[in-house]
């Protein structure tokens, strides 16, 4: 097979609305609230929440699949 357009080859990049990342950041701390912070779980989750936490703070960030790009 003889494929003419690669880029049906490559997958789309997915885009993260702010608002999500807001939420998952919100959501998260209401669950390491629940396992209290000297959980191991917590500790993971924070790092997320983190993560999270600054995609929602920048405004110029533009999120595609897991880089951040800043214009």
């Amino acid at each position: 097979m003889i494929v003419t357009n690669p880029s049906v080859l490559l997958p789309e990049a997915v885009a993260i609305d702010i608002s999500e990342a807001r939420w998952a950041a919100e959501y998260l701390s209401l669950m390491i609230e629940q396992l209290g912070p000297e959980s191991s779980v917590s500790l993971v989750l924070m790092q997320a929440r983190r993560e999270l936490a600054s995609l929602a703070r920048d405004p110029s960030a533009t999120v595609i699949g897991p880089f951040r790009i800043a214009a």
